[in-house]
């Protein structure tokens, strides 16, 4: 069983790091190997991240990112444009279901800082009329109107579309793509699903549990009796359309 994980970071300078993650970030704790340091880390809570100097690796690290979760994403996000930080992205609502912001660190990683969104939904909790399901991919502006262009780095969204295997938009009544799916075919009888979101206007209208169950859907007709992954940390909405409660990110179908 896995137990946890930390990233290693190559890094221009250890030390003006571990002080960067620390006095600006609000790390709790850091410990280096010497002085001056060649290895190090910065703790906070859960979340340790190791840095090892190497300048020339580190000279190709700009946007490189990390996910960190967080209890209270707002205060964090206060806290960091009081001290400083080099905010790349504001806080923000995104339609994959989380509130986050990015951060740039010294060495030109993105650290994306994600808690619980404060959109509100206005939906009635019910299908919308005249809103349609297509087996299909979203384009790359599609995908980058509802998900959002920094999720993935220039030039690589083109690729990953192409390496899916299936998908399903959400049309509203002109036709205008509000929410994703991606399929990914990992080998025979095993399947992931990436990416779904919905625009925040939309959602709260069962238009995510409807792309859902039609992905379902398509991989059944495929492979009966495949099991499906996905990526996620809300697992109450993925429960209550069948995801094991002891194992969130896995369903067979």
């Amino acid at each position: 069983m896995l137990t946890g994980a930390s990233p290693i970071l190559t890094t221009l300078d250890v030390a003006r790091t571990i002080q960067f993650y620390t006095e600006v970030l609000g790390f709790t704790s850091s410990w280096a190997d010497s002085d001056p340091a060649t290895f190090g880390a910065a703790s906070w809570g859960k979340v340790r991240i190791m840095f090892s100097q190497d300048p020339e690796r580190a000279g190709r690290t700009e946007g490189q990112e990390i996910w960190i979760d967080v209890d209270d994403v707002n205060a964090l996000y206060a806290q960091h444009l009081e001290r400083g930080a080099m905010i790349l992205s504001p806080i923000e609502d995104k339609p994959w279901g989380f509130r986050e912001y990015t951060v740039r660190d010294p060495n030109g990683y993105h650290l994306r800082f994600a808690g619980s969104p404060t959109h509100v939904s206005q939906g009635s909790g019910e299908f919308p009329p005249g809103v349609e399901l297509v087996r299909r991919l979203p384009t790359a502006e599609e995908y980058t109107d509802v998900v959002g262009s920094g999720f993935f780095k220039e030039g690589i969204l083109a690729q990953v579309l192409e390496r899916a295997w299936a998908g399903v938009v959400a049309l509203n009544p002109n036709g205008k793509v509000i929410g994703t799916v991606r399929i990914m075919y990992d080998s025979p009888g095993w399947f992931s699903i990436w990416d779904v979101a919905v625009l925040p206007a939309w959602q709260g209208q069962r238009i995510g549990t409807a792309m859902m169950e039609e992905a379902f859907k398509i991989v059944r007709e495929e492979s009966p009796g495949a099991f499906v992954y996905l990526f996620t940390t809300k697992h109450e909405f993925y429960e209550r359309i069948g995801f094991e409660k002891e194992s969130v990110e896995m369903i067979r179908v």
